[in-house]
């Protein structure tokens, strides 16, 4: 029964999402680009040798299980180093320490880009300025110094190496979500959430963000693949993972006295580093092809 009091309707704010994707649809896509097919099977590989290396290694990665420089065959897969430790057995737990800098960086990285990219995007003005003339001063030094400055500042360790990575690529992904920022925070629909009160810290959580996340996903792919690498030339040069951590850097490090004996001591982390790293790149690639509106086809 009317009982003359009006009865509002709760306001409701519709925004724009994109088309969803079938699991087959997604799998077509893939299959459709050999090189995403690559790129997602050596990241896959690399995901569970890290995940099963306690399988995996026949012996433990520090364990001095036989005479040093023993060449692949001679009674062990892959050999043994220079310390008479099985090489193989070392290869595969970097992986996980490879993994574990690669993820923890990104997320590092992550956080504080993307946290100021949407800041800056979504305020502009004075705000934006100031944030991203603070990204181009660290833009305008290349990343691979700035690492080895920050490492050293803080002391040669696995802990500050991923910390130093993770502030080194955060202007990158500040670059990445402001652009987008800007031109999702002039939408009607932000503007209706703004009208009825709604705070800019959700507008920014709950409206921003997941219309800005493609990029971003393709960011964080693309990113593993340097931070991995960024992290095995920290090792290199004796600032990142210290001994006897088994790492890929830290092997090539000391491989490099021994190549003109044996050279495939130095061979086998260096094909590691550098199927890992193309393995995220042409991951990151296709996903770039895939999630690009201007790009895909499905």
């Amino acid at each position: 029964m009317f009982d003359g009091v009006a009865q509002s309707k709760p306001i409701v704010i519709h925004e724009p999402t994109a088309r969803r994707r079938t699991l087959a649809q997604w799998g077509r896509a893939v299959r459709q680009s050999p090189a995403t097919m690559i790129g997602a099977v050596l990241v896959i590989g690399l995901v569970l040798v890290a995940l099963a290396a306690p399988l995996i290694a026949p012996y433990p990665p520090a364990a001095q299980i036989d005479l040093p420089l023993l060449r692949p065959g001679q009674g062990y897969w892959l050999g043994t180093d220079e310390f008479g430790r099985d090489e193989l057995s070392r290869l595969v737990y970097g992986a996980r320490v490879s993994l574990y800098v690669g993820f923890l960086s990104v997320t590092i990285a992550l956080a504080l880009g993307a946290t100021s990219g949407i800041v800056a995007g979504y305020y502009g003005g004075h705000i934006d300025n100031v944030i991203m003339r603070l990204m181009d001063v660290l833009f305008s030094l290349p990343a691979i110094v700035l690492a080895i400055a920050i490492t050293a500042i803080l002391g040669p360790s696995l802990t500050n190496a991923l910390i130093a990575i993770g502030l080194v690529y955060a202007p990158r992904f500040a670059r990445v979500t402001r652009g987008p920022t800007l031109t999702v925070a002039q939408l009607p629909y932000i503007e209706a959430a703004r009208t009825i009160g709604v705070s800019n810290r959700t507008i920014m959580l709950r409206h921003v963000l997941p219309n800005i996340s493609a990029p971003l996903i393709v960011q964080i792919t693309i990113s593993l693949s340097t931070a991995i690498l960024t992290e095995a030339a920290l090792s290199f040069l004796g600032l990142g993972t210290q001994p006897p951590t088994p790492s890929w850097g830290l092997m090539l490090s000391t491989a490099r006295q021994y190549m003109l004996l044996d050279a495939w001591i130095a061979v086998l982390p260096g094909a590691a580093i550098a199927l890992a790293v193309l393995g995220f790149n042409l991951l990151g690639d296709g996903l770039r092809d895939i999630l690009d509106p201007r790009i895909r086809t499905l």
